[in-house]
């Protein structure tokens, strides 16, 4: 990757205490960073719009988000918790192929903190609608002739934690996004996958010596086509 910037880094965090070394660490990998902190469930909606719509993304050669929220099993939350959530598959499907042709065939990162909270906890939560789903992602353009598959070049990091982490007198920030920022840091030079594997370790260490309410659940789903190394410098 030789553009400059390399690329977006959007980081949207609904919770405040977890994303500002990866603020400085994605600045010092030369990307550009949006920051959005706190916001509503409708602002997240129309962030996401503008950002997928960018025509800066024609010029770079990749695409980081970063989501730090409360949320259930399959969608993230808003400040404005007495809406229902976005799902994060659908954040997914905005940046596809078909949807943003300007990523298409260029690495599109996703880094995401979600703090469950619990059914009991949900059912007081649902009771008003949010954002309607329908209509939501951009228009498909009609692709020309390509032999890349619009699902292509993703990296999707997803780490779920107990919400009653920040329920905590001292909450401190997720373990999961400050080994991301250290490893980003320092060891930039390395493939982003060996690097990952590297932090599901430290995470595995982690969970062996706490309570259950305390571990971080990490999965990694990709479909990158060649080895990522985000910095050579």
């Amino acid at each position: 990757m030789e553009s400059k910037p390399l690329g977006i880094c959007l980081i949207i965090d609904c919770i405040g205490n977890d994303t500002g070394a990866l603020q400085d660490t994605f600045t010092s990998l030369d990307y550009e960073v949006k920051y959005f902190l706190y916001p509503s469930m409708n602002s997240i909606v129309h962030v996401l719009h503008q950002i997928v719509c960018m025509p800066q993304h024609r010029d770079c050669d990749s695409f980081v988000c970063v989501l730090v929220s409360r949320g259930d099993s399959q969608s993230m939350f808003g400040v404005d918790q007495t809406h229902a959530g976005f799902p994060l598959d659908q954040i997914r499907r905005m940046f596809m192929g078909d949807a943003c042709p300007s990523l298409l065939g260029k690495p599109k990162l996703f880094f995401i903190q979600n703090y469950v909270v619990a059914e009991d906890q949900l059912e007081d939560l649902l009771e008003v609608d949010g954002p309607a789903a329908n209509g939501l992602e951009p228009k498909a353009r009609q692709p020309g002739p390509c032999t890349i598959h619009r699902e292509a070049d993703f990296l999707w990091s997803l780490c779920k934690a107990d919400v009653s982490l920040l329920e905590r007198p001292a909450s401190s920030p997720s373990l999961y996004l400050q080994c991301l920022s250290q490893k980003l840091r320092k060891e930039r030079r390395r493939p982003l996958l060996e690097l990952h594997t590297e932090l599901n370790n430290s995470m595995y260490d982690w969970n062996s010596r706490v309570s259950a309410k305390e571990r971080y659940s990490i999965s990694l789903q990709h479909t990158l086509r060649k080895k990522l190394i985000l910095s050579c410098k």
